[in-house]
């Protein structure tokens, strides 16, 4: 069916009631109060849907809704040169808050990646006409030490590592004392794993908390939510009496686990969790730090599957306890060799890697329709899988230095067009690629389908050998 025609079936499935408007005075800007619900009218114009920290990742993932013609998108690029997220060379979240609010008429926020879910809250949260998550819902899941202080039922052995004090060694000690060795050592806010490291002696974890530091002082890396990035919007939207971390520049020592990783998506319509899928975890054995990607349908057995449903259930519980609602959330488990599921961490948004997934291996598994369903306060539909076999692998790398200097950009758009994968490469050309941790750096994804395991996989090298420049620094077993 051409497109043309489905675009205006979609117009007329959609019906609001008349658009009634009011202004709420936020000091900056102007957000209208006007709600756009399900009912028995057709729809007058397109919603305004303000997608913050947009880029090129969150817009192609959104053609579909784009092209329905019920959508007007506002793309807000936070890290373009001259943002208020960047204040006299600093980044301000709350800067960025406040840019939002100044935006004008607004029907929706979609927010596609944790930074977006913070700007987001905080819109919810100043006008209430907008549906989402609050604020300390999103502040638990985005600080892993709150995580699982407040939202996890059965956290793994931990502690929090002040980077800043002054007695760091000697809390190391201690630390180290509690937890035992090996353990992990990671950013308590921080994207993709960055940051993230095993350590086997107090030395390590010295040096590894000292990098942590530099990352967040220094601002190398805009994959870590640092304590001057989060300070200004802490000290106005967090309860520091109730949460009196919420502001240090922290790091989370963990007991080191050995395990399967699961990941677990579904999301909150008006207090009510709705299931959507679980993916297996991919890792290097060489690299057992190093995320491989994600693949579907999963390998657990039907019966493990009911238990790791029974186990997200139990922390979005807590999480719409803290005022978490009409938002898709994304957490991930270890199956442990004792049968265990023990919660690693949360994202309180959609997965833009896993969304690439869903459209291959689930009919109609759109993550961005289904958030905007949330958002206009209709219950999403849950697609059934297919059953075929789907992977998305990270394009990961161990090198330092300009993106173009590790990829052929041109190669990836050659993949592209005969038909080989799904290539997206997420970095810029110039961007300086800095090594953190063992986690590797992602430069890319690849998404392919195959008949297991086995094939998948090999397409993805493949395709990553195309692809890389330096693929002697890119882990393959």
């Amino acid at each position: 069916m051409p497109r043309r025609i489905l675009t205006e079936i979609c117009k007329m499935l959609l019906a609001v009631e008349p658009r009634r408007v009011s202004r709420i005075n936020s000091g900056v800007g102007s957000i209208p109060t006007g709600t756009c619900r399900a009912g028995a009218k057709m729809v007058d114009r397109p919603l305004t849907v303000l997608v913050p920290f947009a880029s090129p990742l969150t817009r192609s993932s959104s053609e579909g809704a784009a092209a329905s013609g019920l959508y007007n998108f506002i793309w807000d690029d936070a890290y373009s040169l001259g943002s208020c997220y960047f204040t006299d060379g600093q980044r301000d979240m709350l800067s960025y808050v406040d840019k939002c609010k100044a935006r004008g008429d607004v029907d929706m926020v979609l927010s596609m990646t944790e930074p977006a879910t913070v700007v987001h809250a905080a819109l919810v949260q100043e006008f209430p006409h907008l549906r989402g998550p609050s604020v300390e819902s999103v502040f638990l899941c985005m600080n892993k030490y709150y995580t699982q202080k407040v939202l996890d039922p059965d956290p793994i052995p931990h502690e929090g590592l002040d980077l800043d004090s002054p007695r760091l060694k000697e809390d190391a000690l201690r630390v180290i004392q509690d937890i035992g060795l090996p353990a992990i050592v990671k950013p308590a806010s921080s994207l993709r794993s960055t940051g993230v490291k095993k350590v086997n002696t107090v030395e390590e974890l010295l040096q590894a908390a000292g990098d942590l530091r530099k990352f967040g002082t220094q601002v190398v890396m805009r994959e870590v939510f640092d304590s001057s990035l989060m300070r200004n919007y802490i000290e106005k939207y967090v309860d520091l009496k109730k949460y009196p971390l919420a502001n240090s520049n922290m790091a989370v020592v963990e007991k080191y686990i050995q395990g399967e990783l699961f990941t677990v998506d579904g999301c909150v319509y008006n207090g009510e969790i709705i299931h959507w899928a679980i993916c297996d975890n991919l890792y290097f054995k060489s690299r057992p730090e190093c995320i491989l990607g994600f693949a579907s349908p999963s390998c657990l057995s039907d019966k493990l599957q009911s238990r790791l449903w029974q186990a997200y259930d139990k922390v979005l519980n807590r999480m719409i306890g803290h005022g978490f609602d009409n938002q898709e959330a994304h957490l991930e488990f270890f199956l442990t060799k004792d049968g265990d599921f023990k919660l690693l961490e949360i994202n309180a948004c959609m997965s833009l890697t896993l969304a690439q997934l869903y459209s291959h291996c689930l009919p109609g598994g759109d993550s961005v329709c289904l958030q905007l369903d949330l958002l206009r306060g209709v219950r999403p539909t849950v697609p059934r899988p297919t059953g075929r076999y789907s992977l998305v692998g990270y394009i990961q790398t161990f090198a330092s230095g300009k993106a173009k200097e590790l990829v052929d950009f041109d190669a990836a758009a050659g993949v592209i067009e005969d038909g080989l994968g799904n290539v997206r490469i997420i970095v810029d050309p110039d961007r300086d690629i800095v090594q953190a941790g063992d986690s590797g750096n992602i430069l890319g994804k690849v998404t392919v389908q195959g008949d297991g395991f086995e094939d998948a996989f090999q397409q993805y090298k493949n395709i990553c050998l195309k692809i890389l420049r330096k693929p002697e620094l890119s882990p393959w077993e």
